[in-house]
């Protein structure tokens, strides 16, 4: 008997094995299993670049979003002189930016863990002309715990259009080193050039709070921030 090679309309042998060979349900399930899958990932796709590096939205609360990165490896136990090695686990770098305010975020920006301090590289551009900047930053341990609270400010002229980048430093002891692992980071507030204060909403730092936590935020600790040594 001859086989039949599938000659005539090629949609019409395929269908006909899809569907009524043994393996046509299981074909099918997989090609819907993978229609999912990518459209899972699109959906997860970055849906915002800063400087070429990719973020991903996590939440969005008006014209504030909530944007996270992922940050360098951290660094496993240091002995003397010896470097740390990378681990697999990396820093998460979450953000705050707000497409209306006078700054913003000109690249992703989170802190991570030194020798002795707490470093950040934080990179800013100007939509209006302001004379002072704040930013904060929560910090939390690798269980995903409040482990932390710091500041910097900038003093100086921007005019709209500047972008410029801050280095800041904090101290912190060898213990608080070992456990941190994501910051949260926003712009808290700005002075304008008619030396206006404009703060931020915070509904969006609630929101990654809730994201990260999975607690309802508390508010920011009463205690207040720990400012920068050195920018």
């Amino acid at each position: 008997m001859a086989r039949d090679r599938g000659v005539g309309p090629l949609w019409a042998p395929r269908q006909f094995c899809c569907m009524t060979t043994p393996a046509g349900p299981r074909v099918l399930g997989c090609v819907i299993l993978l229609l999912l899958v990518s459209a899972e990932a699109r959906a997860q796709r970055p849906l915002v670049e800063l400087s070429g590096a990719p973020l991903i939205r996590v939440d969005q609360r008006g014209p504030a979003a909530v944007l996270e990165a992922e940050g360098p490896a951290l660094s496993g136990r240091r002995e003397f002189y010896r470097p740390a090695s990378p681990l697999r686990l990396r820093h998460r770098w979450l953000m705050v930016q707000d497409s209306t305010f006078a700054v913003v975020f000109a690249a992703p920006a989170g802190v991570t863990a030194g020798i002795d301090s707490y470093e950040a590289g934080v990179s800013l551009r100007a939509l209006r002309p302001v004379m002072a900047v704040e930013v904060r930053a929560l910090l939390f341990d690798v269980w995903g715990d409040a482990a932390g609270y710091l500041a910097l400010t900038d003093l100086d002229e921007r005019r709209v259009g500047d972008r410029w980048e801050l280095r800041p430093r904090w101290r912190h002891g060898a213990a608080d080193r070992a456990v941190y692992r994501t910051s949260l980071v926003w712009i808290h507030r700005v002075m304008l050039d008619d030396e206006t204060v404009v703060e931020a909403d915070l509904e969006a730092v609630g929101a990654a709070w809730r994201f990260l936590t999975g607690n309802t935020f508390p508010g920011l600790p009463a205690e207040g921030p720990s400012r920068a040594d050195r920018l």
